[in-house]
């Protein structure tokens, strides 16, 4: 399936063969050196057809890969994913990448990268997504378990009594149901193989009887792995769930993953990504899972 896209990409996530080093004590809030500029500088990067042919069939490689893994392979999505980054590269992206870097003199400003590909994505199976966007190779996993009988009523209150005396035994109290669904989208880089930039991650209980829904998390994060020489930091993270109404609850996790490095003794300027994951579920027990980049 393929959808129009262009991501921004700071360069801090492409340049390679530098030596690249991040004081100890650097903190989100302080990454960036003082003396950076705020001017930005905007690359386009085009592709031939023949490289973008070339591109699309380097990720259907990974994805036969990372598809033929997921069939046989016990091991965690995170390995079968590394595992296939490992083995098959995007060298066609990655060079053509580095072809328009090099031709950059090192910055103290921000700098962005705007490609000719479009963004294509790959459902592996139904609860498995791998979507290519320029050097990001995001991976979505949902799951959501089967419906079982619950003990307690949805939040039983004088309302729901004078409504279950007339309405059908289905949402009659102590016919209330349960479900379980996770929802967490990673975002890994083409450059570092196995790197991985961040995952966000929510997961909760839902408990319905037709009319009335409730929710609780049972597990919620979002986290980072700083390496090759890139510090990205997590700030402004919340988790909750939201009640738009009581037919309806939302379950999230999010975050803004910031991104800062310096290069030879210059800075480059932060680049702020916010990463949200969804799951919801109405007073019938549908669940539905949505998921944020930008």
């Amino acid at each position: 399936m393929l959808k129009k896209g262009t991501l921004f990409l700071t360069i801090a996530l492409l340049v390679s063969n530098l030596s690249l080093g991040i004081p100890n004590d650097v903190y989100a809030n302080e990454i960036l050196p003082k003396n950076i500029s705020d001017e930005t500088i905007d690359v386009e990067v085009t592709f031939t057809d023949s490289e973008i042919k070339a591109i699309s069939l380097e990720r259907e490689e990974i994805i036969t890969d990372i598809t033929k893994q997921v069939q046989t392979n016990h091991t965690s999505l995170d390995e079968v994913v590394a595992e296939s980054l490992k083995k098959t590269q995007q060298h066609t992206l990655i060079e053509g990448l580095n072809e328009e870097l090099e031709m950059i003199n090192i910055p103290t400003s921000n700098v962005t990268l705007d490609t000719n590909l479009d963004t294509e994505t790959y459902e592996i199976n139904d609860n498995l997504s791998v979507t290519f966007d320029d050097n990001f190779i995001i991976v979505d996993e949902w799951n959501e378990s089967d419906e079982i009988e619950s003990e307690e009523d949805v939040e039983p209150n004088f309302f729901s009594f004078i409504q279950n005396i007339f309405s059908s035994p289905v949402q009659a109290a102590g016919t209330s149901k349960i479900k379980n669904a996770s929802n967490s989208r990673s975002i890994y880089d083409a450059r570092a193989t196995s790197w991985k930039l961040v995952t966000a991650y929510i997961s909760a209980e839902f408990t319905y009887n037709g009319t009335t829904v409730t929710a609780r998390r049972t597990g919620s994060y979002m986290k980072t792995e700083n390496g090759g020489g890139v510090l990205i930091d997590i700030v402004d993270k919340k988790s909750e769930v939201q009640k738009p109404s009581s037919s309806r609850r939302v379950a999230y996790q999010e975050g803004t993953a910031i991104m800062g490095l310096t290069v030879k003794g210059h800075g480059l300027r932060l680049q702020e990504r916010y990463l949200r994951v969804n799951v919801e579920c109405n007073a019938k027990g549908m669940i539905k899972k949505d998921s944020i980049l930008k």
